[in-house]
């Protein structure tokens, strides 16, 4: 987006340099990626006269020039047709960089020099609008004005004593993509008053209301629209102002009325249209939808196959434009057009991003449209166009004007507490220095109460919508440089339950633990992988055979995606995945919600070897203690202390070998190998261990007040303890006696061996367990820690029927 600052101080008084208000602009928020003094661009080039000009001796198509500079005239070599005596050109001398070459395809610039052509010496160009960066001819030079003084410099003659600012405009500022919106934020910076250009219009006495007609047919997708009729219109190029004013900010030229309408654009951010009046059939606009598949052919000549859901300006009998972006080409200003109906309509933001989309068309109407344009604009714009097209071309600007608005907008009004802001930003601004802020931006207070403020919003901010959008706003106003920097004196340790965080946390920690997530269908077959004894819900209207029930378990689209990575090379497998189950519940009425339940699980998937082969280590097979520990890494991150390993019942005899597990004393899901006859059945040839637990149960624990404790202050004890026990005692019956019998004194426990032989016996195991023994209040001596160990061996010899192993 381009903005001029000599433009932009027709809105506002800016006593302000370029760059400061550039730098100003950008902490407001609105980004000036840079700028550019137009006149340093124009400085070594002047305003000159063709005092003569002769047939070049060896090139019939160059002409020798005697150009007259303010000075001694010099003597120029010249290709253009169209040069003649006693024209005012723009002449470009020794050392001036000229902004394009027409020369070169990519129109680089390059520095004029002294030179020779065809045996006669040139002392400067005589420039084309396009080789000046003016425009795109590129036919003939530049011929200025008869009244231009020679000798002055041609930045200032052409009104290019300027300087150009590129911003980068946000998605939800439509304001912003106009001249008085940006003054609008200029009066934050300069505490001046941004207004448009007062209105002189002088109309006639026929009314526009019998000379043409409007209707809307769709008042949802089209606001409002005004109409405007001008007759008696010339249309013809431009004046010089106004195509240069345009060619600034990167707008093409091309008719009087097209030039006045985008001049208007860029000034207000309301797009208008004007239609040739006589090409329209019955005088008459109707705002409709497109039927689905009906043909447009737009300005650009191209055809358009349009969807029912585009919105269309028709006449009497046909289409004539696409609203919001394109102009047809059967009613498009020509050298013939006489009469003018000026459109300025207010159309839904969503509607025209959608069509725009669809049709891979971006305007500069469509632009501002899709960004939110106020609806209040379309008058003023309108009358704006009618004025200048009369006081440029003369014509009769009829009384009046159609504006159908059926719902007319109202100003959104928003209650703002001064404390809630004060508090977000670390100020300590009164409600009048708030009220002055959001003042500056045109945002006025309505109502005060003792604690709130409530403000109206203005049409033109279609971005603000609650109170943090308008605490944004005293931000920027205020200035992020004068907010204090404060150091927070409180840290909140304790967080608020969140699934989405648990979700996020799970993710995270899992990636970074080298598990891959995947997401499987919820949807499966009735009669096939259900759990735990859960009852499908049986899907309505399946889209297919193999879809017909909502899925009971995580687990058979884990062994699809086992299967689909398998058989496309991956082998080693470190899969989670966190979703949703469904069952229905027994006695439960299928007609309601209650009769359905929904829970949220994880899924832990390992097959293949723990690690690739390389000449450091040997790779093994993944076994079911490497799937133990990772459920007990997993647990332990998560503060889950209070848990433990308990029986499975397997009664679908899916699971070889499986370990409940229970969290604060409540069954949370469990982890195991799947049994061969099912992993037979998915063509999976390798054991595949899983974990399913319900995050609900992670949750409930993870999600609670944390305690601290100091660090020790007395040395810890370690001593290894190793037990013979049957082989069908599980190891953690061992665990919880030795954790029982060792009371508070006792710091970790973990085991480290299992070994199985003849050495222990037939039908026996051995189980070595590490004990770390943490005093608190002295440091224990050989004796008490012997004494300490010899009442934990003699607990679990009595509650396991253990054996201690002395060898």
């Amino acid at each position: 987006m381009k903005i001029s600052h000599r433009w932009l101080k027709e809105y506002i008084p800016i006593p302000l340099s370029p760059d400061r208000l550039a730098d100003g602009l950008s902490m407001l928020g609105l980004e000036v990626e840079r700028y550019e003094d137009l006149g340093g661009r124009y400085k070594t080039f002047v305003v000159g006269e063709v005092l003569k000009k002769e047939k070049h001796p060896r090139a019939d198509r160059l002409s020798v020039c005697t150009v007259t500079v303010g000075g001694d005239p010099v003597q120029i070599v010249c290709g253009a047709p169209n040069v003649a005596v006693g024209q005012k050109v723009a002449v470009g001398l020794p050392g001036a960089v000229v902004p394009r070459n027409q020369h070169d395809p990519n129109g680089a610039p390059f520095t004029l020099t002294q030179a020779t052509i065809r045996g006669v010496e040139s002392f400067g160009m005589i420039c084309s609008e396009y080789e000046l960066a003016l425009g795109d001819d590129t036919d003939g030079i530049l011929v200025l004005d008869k009244k231009a003084k020679v000798g002055t410099n041609l930045a200032r003659h052409l009104g290019l004593d300027d300087v150009l600012y590129e911003m980068e405009v946000t998605a939800n500022r439509g304001d912003w993509m106009s001249h008085i919106g940006v003054a609008r934020e200029v009066q934050a910076i300069v505490q001046g008053r941004a207004s448009l250009p007062h209105l002189r219009l002088r109309e006639s006495k026929t009314r526009t209301a019998s000379c043409a007609k409007v209707k809307v047919v769709d008042a949802k997708k089209c606001r409002r629209y005004v109409a405007r009729v001008v007759k008696g219109v010339a249309v013809r190029p431009s004046p010089a102002w106004v195509q240069q004013r345009l060619t600034a900010v990167g707008i093409r030229p091309i008719n009087m009325v097209v030039d006045v309408t985008n001049m208007v654009m860029m000034e207000t951010g309301q797009p208008i249209h004007a239609f040739d009046y006589d090409l329209l059939a019955r005088h008459t606009i109707i705002v409709r939808c497109a039927s689905e598949g009906e043909k447009f052919t737009t300005l650009d000549g191209k055809e358009r196959t349009l969807r029912s859901d585009t919105l269309m300006i028709c006449d009497g009998e046909k289409p004539v434009a696409i609203a919001g972006v394109m102009g047809g080409h059967n009613s498009e200003i020509s050298e013939k057009t006489t009469t003018i109906l000026i459109e300025s309509a207010n159309f839904e933001a969503n509607n025209i991003r959608r069509t725009a989309k669809f049709l891979g068309m971006s305007t500069d109407a469509s632009q501002r449209f899709e960004r939110g344009v106020d609806p209040a604009m379309a008058e003023y714009a309108a009358d704006r166009v009618a004025q200048l097209v009369q006081e440029i071309s003369g014509g009769e600007v009829l009384k009046g004007r159609i504006d159908v608005y059926p719902g007319k907008v109202r100003p959104v009004k928003i209650t703002f507490r001064p404390a809630r802001s004060n508090a977000l930003l670390g100020t300590s601004m009164t409600k009048k220095e708030i009220i002055s802020c959001l003042q500056r931006l045109e945002i006025k207070a309505v109502k005060q109460t003792k604690d709130t403020v409530t403000f109206s919003i203005p049409g033109f901010r279609t971005d603000l919508t609650q109170e943090v959008d308008l605490i944004e706003e005293v931000a920027r106003v205020y200035g992020y440089n004068n907010i204090e920097t404060k150091t927070r004196t409180t840290v909140d340790f304790s967080k608020p339950f969140d699934p989405l965080t648990l979700q996020d946390s799970l993710r995270e920690y899992l990636v970074g633990a080298g598990w891959n997530e995947m997401i499987t269908m919820s949807l499966q077959e009735n009669h096939r992988w259900h759990f735990h004894g859960d009852r499908p819900v049986q899907v309505l209207n399946p889209v297919s055979a193999d879809a017909t029930a909502l899925r009971t378990s995580l687990l058979p689209g884990a062994l699809q995606a086992v299967r689909h990575n398998r058989s496309h090379g991956t082998q080693d497998l470190r899969l989670f995945e966190i979703g949703h189950v469904f069952s229905a519940r027994e006695g439960g009425n299928a007609e309601s919600f209650d009769g359905y339940s929904e829970e949220e699980r994880l899924l832990l998937v390992l097959s293949g070897n723990t690690a690739p082969q390389s000449f450091e280590s040997n790779s093994r097979k993944t076994d079911f203690f490497d799937m133990k520990g990772e459920v007990e890494a997993l647990l332990s991150k998560f503060n889950l202390d209070k848990y433990r390993f308990i029986s499975y019942d397997n009664a679908e005899a899916l699971i070889e070998t499986a370990l409940g597990v229970e969290i604060n004393g409540t069954y949370s899901g469990f982890f195991g190998k799947i049994d061969k006859s099912v992993t037979e059945k998915f063509d999976i040839e390798t054991d595949v261990f899983v974990c399913e637990v319900k995050t609900s149960s992670i949750a409930r624990n993870w999600f609670k007040e944390k305690k601290y404790k100091t660090l020790p202050k007395f040395p810890v004890v370690k001593r290894d303890l190793a037990f013979i026990v049957d082989r069908s005692l599980p190891q953690e019956n061992v665990e919880t006696a030795i954790r029982s019998a060792g009371g508070a004194l006792l710091g970790d426990v973990k085991l480290f061996d299992l070994f199985v032989g003849d050495q222990v016996g037939i039908g026996k195991k051995s189980l070595a367990y590490a004990l770390e023994i943490q005093p608190t209040d002295r440091t224990l001596t050989d004796v008490e820690a012997d004494t300490f160990l010899s009442k934990v061996v003699a607990y679990v010899e009595q509650q396991c029927q253990a054996k201690l192993r002395r060898q």
